[in-house]
């Protein structure tokens, strides 16, 4: 293997958790496939482990399908199915949030067609993202590029806002129904639950929006401060 190797300490380690499923008196049960689940998890948890950012994100660089799949001697495609299964059996911890702001930074905002396109590396990561937003009444546009998103700047405004706590969210959306107010709108139009629609609606100028609010963002709202800089 290139990219994972284990110390003998580890190995003595995985040998007892592999005989657990065969020398308790349960030889032969499992079956080839979580056999190869397990074999999996165990080649990914190492792989994570030792790539991961110095703030604690993982380097989705190093731990890419193309990678694994040549490590594996399997193709892409079941790289990722083994992904998307092993986290439904297997989760592995990972703040997405954090994820996402990282990867923002190489987002491209397309002025023309008023949509941020971003590269999600990671099956699990881009199926938590779509959860949170399509959960805010969003969505994502379908690619044909399974790990490209593709989502406009106003839906992307309303996940920003989302992120934050009660107190600050509600002084941005007062700002934000400002703005859609000298937009020509009534501002009772506005709609508090799908932020993003109604900027759309009033056909706002993001820039001028991201400005605005950014100095009421928290500290905390890494992919509010990632959006800024992406539209600055």
């Amino acid at each position: 293997m290139k990219y994972v190797s284990f110390n003998d300490e580890e190995k003595i380690e995985l040998f007892d958790e592999i005989a657990s499923q065969f020398y308790n008196s349960n030889f032969g049960q499992l079956s080839k496939r979580d056999m190869e689940l397990m074999m999996f998890n165990i080649y990914i948890k190492k792989m994570i482990s030792e790539n991961r950012n110095s703030d604690g994100t993982i380097d989705y660089r190093c731990c890419s399908d193309y990678k694994i799949s040549q490590d594996l001697g399997i193709t892409q495609q079941k790289v990722r199915n083994l992904k998307i299964k092993n986290q439904l059996v297997n989760p592995i911890d990972y703040d997405w949030k954090a994820a996402l702001a990282k990867l923002t930074e190489n987002a491209r905002y397309d002025k023309n067609t008023g949509k941020i396109v971003i590269n999600i590396p990671d099956p699990n990561l881009f199926i938590e993202i779509q959860n949170f937003i399509e959960d805010q009444g969003a969505y994502v546009e379908k690619q044909l590029n399974s790990k490209i998103l593709q989502l406009r700047i106003e839906y992307y405004i309303d996940l920003v806002v989302a992120l934050e706590p009660d107190t600050s969210r509600k002084k941005i959306i007062k700002e934000l129904k400002k703005i859609f107010k000298d937009a020509g709108k009534e501002e009772g139009q506005f709609d508090e639950r799908n932020i993003g629609k109604s900027l759309m609606d009033a056909s706002v100028n993001v820039t001028t929006v991201a400005a605005n609010i950014s100095g009421m963002l928290s500290p905390e709202n890494l992919i509010g401060a990632a959006l800024i800089k992406l539209l600055s």
